[in-house]
């Protein structure tokens, strides 16, 4: 699993995912790209401070003042700590087991409802 101290070079995957939890940023970028431009040693952490570095909300940008509970920037990469790479088609993901069987399913129609009795009153008019 990639972590924020990954090389671009040992990155396992073909795209590299970015985005904000704030703002509507991101984007999904190719590894090949990024490495001809930064480099094959850039970590991925240095690649979300990047991404974190163009926002209007980081932390950092000089022409926002300090603010204690000021919005920061939410930027992030959905695929560090991943077991599944993101650009694996569904169909090659295999089959799942999916606990339960038969008996567990529910009947096709319905049973026979009992008929409920009125309280309090007859009905012999």
């Amino acid at each position: 699993m990639p972590t924020e101290d990954t090389p671009l070079r040992d990155y396992p995957w073909i795209v590299v995912r970015l985005r904000c939890h704030f703002c509507r940023r991101g984007g999904d970028y190719r590894l090949a790209d990024i490495v001809a431009k930064h480099g094959p040693r850039i970590t991925m952490g240095r690649i979300v401070v990047g991404f974190v570095g163009g926002c209007h909300w980081a932390p950092w940008n000089p022409t926002r003042k300090p603010q204690k509970y000021g919005m920061k920037c939410g930027g992030f990469c959905p695929d560090l700590r991943a077991s599944r790479p993101p650009d694996l088609p569904p169909s090659m993901t295999g089959l799942t087991v999916v606990d339960g069987g038969r008996g567990d399913q529910l009947p096709a129609e319905p049973g026979e409802q009992p008929r409920r009795r009125r309280v309090g009153g007859t009905n012999d008019a």
